[in-house]
């Protein structure tokens, strides 16, 4: 007797039924920022000219470098456009997340890039090209990448101090691995000046300076996004707040290339003086991030932040950035579906998106517009051994965040590029930019 094994239908199918009013962009997206992907060996010799990983901050992988296949950490592109397929899609910009063991792999059939979930086409890949400054070198032999990358051919990405002063169990964010990504590279490439945790100023002045002259609009920085870990005592003899510590970077910058193209700053959060000479330094956005919108898992997933600030003293720091930078130009990031991290977040996707929907409404109806980054379970945090969030919880949080936005008839989250239907944004961390339409 033969046996029929019956294949089910891709997840985008599944959920387009289920959420018919949610573009299906937004749900492969999702899908594929939750549980990573892989790429077949034809595929990663296909990257060989895109933009590869940077590891500029977090590694943004669910697999360590160590469990991938030889050369797959290190050649696969940081990000990529799906596209077309079985189901039409607009081009959709998503940052490409590692996972060995994902049922998604980039492969090349007939010829062609495509995204298969279970070995089915779901979409057609695009890699992104190098721009002409890939590979051109600095007075000391670095490649200007590796001090600034370009994400989604559109953002300047400067980390500007690549550790974090909140260290160990009791301080560090639960879900970050700021500190275990520097030390993993540094010790593939064996070269701290490759991943000096602090940014040369001079160095960060001349590549901006070459990204900004960049005449292909396809490559065409359109924001500066600067951040780094919390600082909290005196870098190099320096400053000892990470506003002090990033205004240089600031002042060196507009004076190369003008205040054309905004620069958001990420720090902790920061007091009404420090907004204020932000600001006036040619800052346009201040994101200082809250994480994850209930107060007790605030404390337990970021206790640094609750030790040295506190969660009510954050929140009102929000309000007074927007007194200080406007609407629009205070979006703190929240980590999309860290509320239902194990063992103290939510168990059920129903409180989970009521949680996370409270915060839109009060975050926003005070003109601060939080911007979501679906979490990406990264194997040097402690909170490593979760299981994927589930895809209704990032899909229903996007549908209360747009409807949140719309209502209260906010800009877009300035410097994090264009937002709308599909096919228009550019951001590639969540599908909330995606909504519209």
């Amino acid at each position: 007797m033969s046996v029929i094994t019956k294949i089910q239908s891709p997840t985008i199918e599944i959920y387009a039924k289920k959420y018919s009013d949610v573009p299906k962009e937004v749900i492969l997206k999702e899908d594929l920022l939750r549980q990573g992907l892989d790429l077949s060996p034809a595929a990663l010799k296909a990257a060989a000219n895109s933009r590869p990983q940077a590891y500029f901050l977090f590694s943004y992988n669910m697999s360590d470098h160590g469990d991938m296949d030889e050369g797959v950490s290190t050649s696969a592109p940081e990000d990529i456009i799906f596209r077309d397929g079985p189901y039409g899609l607009a081009r959709t910009s998503v940052r490409v997340v590692l996972n060995k063991n994902s049922p998604y792999k980039i492969d090349v059939i007939d010829g062609d890039l495509k995204v298969c979930e279970n070995g089915i086409a779901v979409a057609d890949v695009d890699y992104p090209d190098k721009p002409s400054y890939y590979g051109k070198k600095l007075s000391d032999g670095l490649n200007y990448e590796q001090v600034i990358p370009l994400l989604y051919n559109s953002y300047a990405f400067i980390t500007t101090f690549r550790a974090c002063h909140y260290w160990g169990k009791k301080e560090e964010c639960q879900f970050c691995d700021i500190n275990y990504n520097l030390r993993e590279v540094r010790r593939l490439s064996g070269d701290h000046v490759t991943a000096d945790a602090i940014k040369n100023k001079d160095h960060v002045t001349e590549v901006i300076g070459a990204m900004a002259d960049e005449l292909d609009p396809a490559q065409r920085m359109i924001t500066i996004i600067m951040t780094g870990g919390s600082i909290l005592r005196p870098v190099q003899k320096g400053p000892d707040n990470a506003a002090d510590f990033n205004i240089p970077y600031v002042e060196a910058i507009r004076e190369r290339i003008g205040h054309r193209v905004p620069i958001v700053m990420i720090t902790e959060s920061q007091p009404m003086d420090r907004l204020r000479r932000m600001k006036e330094a040619g800052i346009t956005t201040h994101n200082a991030n809250l994480e994850v919108w209930d107060k007790d898992l605030f404390k337990t997933i970021a206790p640094g932040k609750e030790a040295y600030v506190g969660y009510d003293n954050w929140v009102r720091g929000l309000l007074d950035s927007v007194e200080v930078f406007g609407e629009g130009r205070v979006s703190p990031n929240m980590v999309s579906g860290v509320e239902m991290a194990q063992p103290w977040g939510f168990d059920n996707v129903k409180e989970a998106v009521a949680s996370a929907t409270e915060g839109f409404e009060y975050l926003m109806s005070h003109g601060v517009i939080p911007h979501l980054d679906t979490w990406c379970i990264e194997p040097g945090t402690r909170l490593a051994d979760n299981p994927p969030v589930p895809l209704d919880f990032l899909i229903q949080a996007n549908i209360a965040w747009y409807e949140t936005w719309r209502k209260y008839k906010l800009p877009p989250f300035e410097g994090y590029g264009p937002m709308g239907s599909p096919g228009v944004a550019v951001y590639g961390n969540t599908g909330s930019v995606d909504m519209g339409g």
